[in-house]
């Protein structure tokens, strides 16, 4: 199974890209850094509405959070602003090898009417339905619950809702509260409602970066991380589930 030349390398990843490409209509995706969650659901997601053209397109969000001293606000009009958080997507197209030129193509060049990839902020999602669409929602350990609900609440017809999350990564102080973070409420709930017809949870375990940040993960994971947090990412490891994703 290769989604834009990309393969699984483990049980847990196969898992998940079976899991992105069944009809339900959100999966959630916990892990530490450099184990896969984005660019495997990227991977999936341009197979999906690119080559199978099962959706019409793919909308890539998160929220416009800068890490440490913030630099205020940046120049330009709302792509210029934008741009600067899409580039770990931009990053994947390199990834994917001889792929990245045909995908940009998609995203950067030609008619309004004809692009397939748009990179929303998702402060503008508000009211709209979302049809036909594959959204990714990156690094959304940085939501609350108001900004979730207004997300969660888009699906539309043959939508696919992708969260991605790294719980110890949560980049507010205000959001390192279950009562307060957006995606433990979210997928938290879904668990309580045993609403498993909607909706799948993979928690990735394995670093696939350099082996040090897998060693960084162990220092920093644990620290000040509540165990609520944990224990609900360890509901999502591939022996929690006992089976494949169908």
């Amino acid at each position: 199974m290769a989604f834009f030349g990309i393969t699984s390398n483990n049980n847990a990843q196969k898992a998940l890209m079976q899991a992105l490409i069944n009809d339900k209509p959100f999966t959630f995706i916990t892990g530490p850094a450099g184990c896969g969650k984005t660019l495997i659901a990227q991977a999936v997601g341009l197979e999906r509405v690119i080559e199978e053209q099962h959706f019409r397109k793919l909308i890539y969000t998160r929220m416009q959070t800068q890490v440490g001293e913030n630099l205020g606000a940046l120049p330009g009009d709302i792509n210029e602003k934008t741009y600067p958080f899409v580039a770990p997507f931009m990053d994947n197209l390199d990834v994917m090898s001889d792929m990245s030129a045909f995908i940009r193509r998609y995203i950067l060049e030609g008619d309004e009417d004809k692009r397939k990839v748009f990179f929303d902020p998702i402060q503008t999602v508000r009211g709209r339905s979302l049809n036909h669409t594959f959204l990714l929602s990156d690094e959304s350990q940085n939501l609350d619950v108001n900004t979730i609900s207004a997300l969660a609440t888009r699906p539309g017809i043959n939508a696919k809702f992708v969260f991605t999350g790294n719980f110890s990564q949560i980049d507010s102080p205000k959001l390192r509260s279950p009562a307060t973070n957006g995606l433990y409420q979210l997928l938290n709930g879904f668990y309580e409602h045993d609403a498993h017809e909607y909706f799948d949870h993979i928690n990735l375990t394995e670093t696939q970066r350099h082996p040090v940040v897998t060693l960084v993960e162990k220092i920093l994971r644990n620290h000040d991380i509540p165990k609520e947090f944990i224990a609900l990412e360890q509901r999502g490891n591939i022996e929690e589930i006992g089976r494949m994703i169908i």
